[in-house]
């Protein structure tokens, strides 16, 4: 996967988006900036950034792979 980088501001994090971002709408990027990770919408990049320690990412990530917050349709 590719990511394109966007800018978050002179000091601020350097967001990326993944390149399998189609456009649609749906997207969030992603930052590692001090420590943390940042998390924003891609549709609204004015909207709050939610922030988020590398333990709390990992544990966060560790579930989307391991399938715990896929629903049934």
């Amino acid at each position: 996967m590719n990511r394109k980088t966007i800018h978050g501001g002179r000091r601020g994090p350097r967001f990326a988006k993944s390149s399998f971002s189609y456009g649609g709408g749906d997207c969030v990027e992603v930052a590692y900036h001090e420590g943390q990770i940042a998390v924003r919408d891609s549709k609204d990049r004015h909207s709050p950034t939610l922030w988020f320690t590398k333990s709390e990412w990992r544990a966060f990530t560790s579930g989307v792979r391991a399938g715990e917050f896929d629903f049934a349709d």
